[in-house]
């Protein structure tokens, strides 16, 4: 028990702050953590800004003026409210401006016209803490390209829905600024952690302004991809079949009722065998054992699944047994005594 107090406060110990639980003074853990396991990040948006060159370069008070206009700017089209407490340093040489060489492995033809134009890649996501059973909305500065803004301004609104595709409500948000020293790949700023509780989808909206030192600004909103997450904070497992190309889907609903035993469909009697059959018929004979797949419900008869070949996919047994089905037992909101799952 004292073990774990003292664990607990030491992770208090990281999360008061001022500017959130996870402090912007402890960026480095944060990274240390993803690289650990301990929180696994998810890229809800991501999206470049590019930056038109021509112009003089402006003086630090000329660009804060312009920066300002610009997250006003923003905020009439996006409906929402900005942070405008920023202050740069006049202390800052504006012309001295970090060039980063373009590394990524694969280049579209598509993308060589826009890998030579100035640009910054904003991405926003989630951290999920499973151990903890939280989830943290950040902003980060993904990649520069040729000349780095001054100063880079935005909202992240974490949003949860049990319905993929209805209305999200917000669960909270966070303003963030970069300036200076901070304008540099990778950083990253964070809200407060939100507890998870129920299953939900979850996803974050952000809005961002970047402003360089000619004074020219371009701002940009996105809604991002969504997560389907159960109430452990676990992300719904991902499989594709790889011969058939069969694919797990997720279940668009959040908060499917149980059926209880005496009301779902019932298991055919000689299903699998039949499944086998039907399978080879369709997509030939695979390369794997069927001695080594389990043949899984898609959407649980517990949860208003059927029998059907649709709703039907062959699971290597490790993954449907130690991923899938625990995943599916923290599901729903209420299990009823006695039944299975």
């Amino acid at each position: 028990m004292k073990k774990y107090l003292l664990s607990l406060l030491a992770f208090a110990v990281l999360l008061i702050s001022p500017s959130g639980a996870y402090a912007e003074d402890s960026t480095d853990n944060i990274e240390e953590r993803i690289e650990r396991g301990e929180l696994k990040e998810l890229s809800s948006t991501t999206y470049e800004i590019f930056y038109d060159s021509t112009g003089e370069i402006l003086s630090t008070k000329e660009v804060n003026a312009k920066h300002l206009e610009a997250i006003e700017e923003l905020e009439v089209e996006i409906g929402e409210e900005l942070d405008k407490d920023f202050d740069l340093s006049s202390e800052q040489d504006h012309e001295e401006m970090p060039v980063e060489e373009n590394t990524d492995k694969e280049i579209t033809e598509e993308n060589q016209i826009l890998n030579r134009a100035d640009s910054v890649r904003i991405e926003s996501g989630l951290l999920i803490d499973e151990s903890n059973r939280e989830i943290v909305s950040f902003a980060k500065i993904d990649r520069i390209r040729g000349a780095a803004p001054i100063a880079i301004s935005g909202k992240v609104t974490l949003q949860t829905s049990t319905n993929r595709n209805k209305r999200y409500s917000d669960e909270d948000s966070f303003n963030y600024t970069f300036t200076g020293v901070e304008i540099r790949v990778n950083k990253r700023k964070t809200s407060e952690p939100v507890s998870i509780v129920d299953t939900n989808f979850w996803r974050t909206t952000n809005s961002t302004v970047s402003t360089w030192s000619n004074g020219y600004s371009d701002s940009d909103y996105d809604v991002g991809k969504e997560f389907l997450l159960n109430k452990k904070g676990i992300e719904y497992p991902k499989y594709r079949d790889s011969h058939s190309r069969i694919k797990m889907f997720e279940p668009d609903e959040a908060d499917l009722s149980w059926v209880p035993n005496n009301q779902r469909e019932p298991r055919e009697s000689g299903m699998r065998g039949l499944y086998i059959d039907w399978y080879e018929n369709k997509y030939g004979t695979p390369d794997f054992s069927w001695d080594d797949v389990d043949i899984h419900h898609i959407i649980p008869l517990a949860y208003g699944g059927d029998n059907s070949y649709d709703n039907l996919i062959p699971l290597p047994k490790d993954f449907h047994r130690k991923d899938v089905t625990p995943w599916w037992a923290s599901y729903g909101k209420y299990v009823p005594s006695g039944d299975d799952y």
